[in-house]
C-alpha cells in the first residue's frame, strides 16, 4: 500500500470486528478532515502495515491474539518508536488510565463512550503532543551532547545527595568512571547565589582547586541541583606565574630606574657641569619619562595586588566630605593654571564611613585629574557628595567633550586610554579605581553624552566597624579558600599616648608604624579609640607571638614607654581553627571586647 500524500495515517490494531467497524464509521463521518484509516488484528500485522505506510498515530486494543494486557503497550512502544499511541479499552478505571499514560500512551479511550468529537480531538492532540515530545527529546539530546563535550564537571544531584547525572568532565575531574560516580553520594558545598572556590579530593587523594557554581533545576520531573565544578589548577598556576613575573620584572626595573633618575638629575641640576638649554630640554624629557615609567610600575603592582585580593587596606572611620574637600584643595592650583573653574559641593551634614581613606583619595584624585585633563580652558569641574538611600554618592563632573557611547563599556578596563590627546597616563588609573571601589563593596560608573561633558559616579556603602571587619575577613576567607590559615589579631593601645616628634597625632604615628612594621598585613581595621584588628595571612600561633613581640617593642620605642607597656591588650583568633566565617569571628571578637571593657 502506498502512503496517501496529505492524509493523517491512522493505524487501528483491533481484533474485534464490531469495534473496528464503529471506529471506521466515526472516521468516515469526519468529512472535513483528512484521515486515512487502516485496520489490522495483530501486532505482527501492525509491523508489516507500518513498513508499507508509516503510521502517524496508532489506535491500540490491549488484548490481541498475539499480545495481552499492558505488555501490548510496551511492545507497541518499541515497534512504533516516537509515534503517538492511543489505547482503547473496554472499560473505564481512573488508575488504569494513569498507569497507561505513565507507560507511554498519549491518551486512552473507552470504547463504549466513543464519539466522533472525542476521537477526533484525541487523535489531533496526541499527534501534537507527540510532536512536542519529540522536539523536547531532540533538545534534551543536544543538551546532553553539549554537557558531554564541555570540559567542566557537571553533576545533577538529588536532594539526598545521590547522583542523577554526571558528564565526561566529572569522570576526568574525579578520576572515576561514570558508573562509579552515579552510585556515590556527594556532599558538595554550593551556593546558587555566587561562585565558591574550594578544594575537593581528586584521584589518589590529591587536592584539586575548583570553582563551584550551582542552580536549582527540574531533572526527570524531580527537583535537583545542577552543580558545575571548574578545575582551577591551570588557572592558578598561570596567575601565580603572572604575579611572580610582574613582581620580579617590576623589582628588577625599579633599581636601574632609580640610578638613571639620579644620574639625569645630577646633569640636569648642573652638579657635574653646566648643561646647555637644549641639553636641559632633553634631560627634562628623560626625567619625565622615567617618572612615567615609575608610575606605570606602581600601577601594574597595584592592579596585580587588587586582582590577587592582597591589596593592603587600612580601614578607619572617615569623614567622606572632608576627604572630598581636601582632594579638591589639592587641585586648586592646577585648575587655575588650566583656567578651569573647580568647585566642591558638600552635604549639609557629615557622612562617616569606615573605609581606607588613602585608597578613597586615590580614586578621587584619579577622577579629578582626568576631569581637568579633558576640560578645555573656561570649562568647569564640579565635585559633589550627597547621601543616597543609605549610601554615599560621589560625583566628579566636567564640561569637556564627553565620551562616545561605544567607549563607555571599555572605560574601566586595563590599559584603556581616554581621548586622543597628547596627555596619556598609564591606562590603569580607572581600572585601579574600580578595583579599589569594589574592595569597599561599592560601585563606580560613568555617564556621558558627546559634547555635553561627563560624570563619574562612585557609590559607597556607609560601613560601620562591624561591616568593615566582615568585609575584610570575607575577602581573607575567600583568599584562603579553606587551605591557608590566617590570624585575626586584636589589640588595644594605651589611651594617653603622646605625639611623637614629627608626627601630626598619636593616631597618625600608630598608622605609620603599623604600615612599616607589618608589610605582610592584608588589612588593619581601627575601631573608635585605640582598638585595632589586624589580618595576618599565613600566620599561626608562632607567627602571632613574633608579631606581638615586634609590636610591643616598636610601640614602646616610638612613644618612649617602658618595656612591655606598648600594648594594653592583645589576642589572636586563627582561621579555620577558631572560626570559619565572618559571623563566627564577629561573635568571638564581640565577646572578647565586652569582657575586657567590663
Amino acid at each position: 500500500m502506498v502512503e496517501q500524500a496529505g492524509l493523517i495515517q491512522v493505524l487501528l490494531i483491533e481484533d474485534n470486528e464490531y469495534d473496528a467497524q464503529i471506529v471506521a464509521e466515526l472516521f468516515r463521518g469526519m468529512t472535513e478532515h483528512a484521515f486515512a484509516l487502516r485496520t489490522v488484528d495483530t501486532l505482527a500485522k501492525a509491523g508489516a502495515a507500518d513498513a508499507d505506510a508509516r503510521a502517524d498515530v496508532v489506535l491500540l486494543d490491549l488484548n490481541l491474539p498475539d499480545s495481552f494486557g499492558p505488555d501490548t503497550l510496551v511492545r507497541s512502544k518499541a515497534l512504533f518508536e516516537d509515534r503517538p499511541i492511543i489505547v482503547m479499552t473496554g472499560f473505564y478505571e481512573a488508575h488504569l488510565g494513569v498507569d497507561l499514560i505513565k507507560k507511554g500512551a498519549q491518551d486512552y479511550l473507552v470504547k463504549g463512550k466513543l464519539n466522533m468529537d472525542w476521537l477526533f480531538y484525541s487523535v489531533k492532540y496526541s499527534i501534537e503532543r507527540a510532536r512536542i515530545d519529540a522536539q523536547m527529546r531532540r533538545r534534551e539530546s543536544r543538551l546532553r551532547h553539549i554537557l558531554e563535550t564541555i570540559p567542566d564537571a557537571f553533576l545533577v544531584l538529588r536532594k539526598d545527595g545521590s547522583t542523577a547525572f554526571v558528564n565526561r568532565g566529572a569522570e576526568l575531574l574525579f578520576g572515576r568512571t561514570r558508573q562509579e560516580l552515579l552510585i556515590r553520594r556527594f556532599d558538595i558545598e554550593s551556593d546558587t547565589e555566587k561562585a565558591l572556590k574550594t578544594e575537593i579530593p581528586g584521584f589518589g587523594g590529591k587536592a584539586i582547586p575548583v570553582e563551584i557554581r550551582a542552580v536549582e533545576i527540574n531533572w526527570d520531573n524531580e527537583n535537583c541541583r545542577l552543580v558545575v565544578l571548574r578545575d582551577m589548577t591551570t588557572l592558578q598556576l598561570l596567575e601565580r606565574t603572572r604575579d611572580e613575573l610582574v613582581s620580579r620584572v617590576s623589582h628588577e626595573l625599579r633599581s636601574p630606574l632609580t640610578v638613571v633618575k639620579e644620574s639625569l638629575e645630577l646633569v640636569y641640576d648642573g652638579t657635574v657641569g653646566e648643561a646647555t638649554g637644549k641639553q636641559r630640554e632633553i634631560l627634562k624629557m628623560g626625567l619625565e619619562n622615567v617618572a612615567r615609567l615609575n608610575r606605570l610600575i606602581d600601577a601594574v603592582m597595584d592592579i596585580t595586588k587588587i586582582e590577587a585580593g592582597v591589596m593592603p587596606m587600612y580601614m578607619a572611620q572617615t569623614d567622606l566630605g572632608q576627604t572630598l574637600a581636601s582632594t579638591a584643595a589639592d587641585y586648586t592650583h592646577q585648575a587655575a593654571e588650566r583656567k578651569v573653574q573647580l568647585s566642591a559641593e558638600l552635604p549639609p551634614s557629615p557622612i562617616f564611613s569606615w573605609c581606607d581613606q588613602d585608597k578613597l583619595r586615590e580614586v578621587l584624585t584619579n577622577l579629578v585629574s582626568n576631569a581637568l585633563k579633558f576640560t578645555p580652558p573656561g570649562g568647569q569641574v564640579q565635585l559633589s557628595l550627597r547621601p543616597w538611600e543609605g549610601e554615599a554618592l560621589f560625583c566628579v563632573e566636567n564640561s569637556g567633550p564627553g565620551i562616545p557611547p561605544e567607549d563607555l563599556p571599555q572605560l574601566f578596563g586595563k590599559f584603556a586610554q581616554l581621548g586622543s590627546g597628547k596627555a596619556k597616563g598609564t591606562g590603569l588609573g580607572l581600572a585601579i579605581s574600580r578595583g579599589l571601589v569594589e574592595m569597599h563593596r561599592g560601585r563606580i560608573w560613568a555617564e556621558s553624552e558627546p559634547g555635553k561633558g561627563c560624570k563619574f559616579l562612585v557609590l559607597l556603602p556607609e560601613l560601620s566597624f562591624a561591616d568593615a571587619l566582615s568585609l575584610m575577613v570575607g575577602r581573607e576567607i575567600t583568599l584562603a579558600a579553606g587551605k591557608h590559615k590566617f590570624c585575626v589579631l586584636s589589640l588595644t593601645l594605651p589611651r594617653d599616648l603622646p605625639t611623637p616628634p614629627g608626627e601630626a597625632s598619636p593616631g597618625a604615628a600608630v598608622e605609620t608604624f603599623l604600615r612599616a612594621s607589618l608589610r605582610n598585613c592584608h588589612a588593619t581595621i581601627r575601631n573608635m579609640g585605640w582598638d585595632y584588628v589586624l589580618l595576618l595571612p599565613n600566620s599561626g600561633l608562632k607567627e602571632y607571638a613574633k608579631v606581638f613581640a615586634r609590636l610591643d617593642h616598636g610601640l614602646c620605642e616610638l612613644f618612649s614607654l617602658p618595656p612591655g607597656k606598648g600594648i594594653n591588650y592583645i589576642s589572636g583568633l586563627f582561621y579555620p581553627e577558631d572560626f570559619t566565617d565572618e559571623q563566627g569571628l564577629a561573635e568571638k571578637i564581640g565577646s572578647a571586647h565586652g569582657a575586657r571593657h567590663d
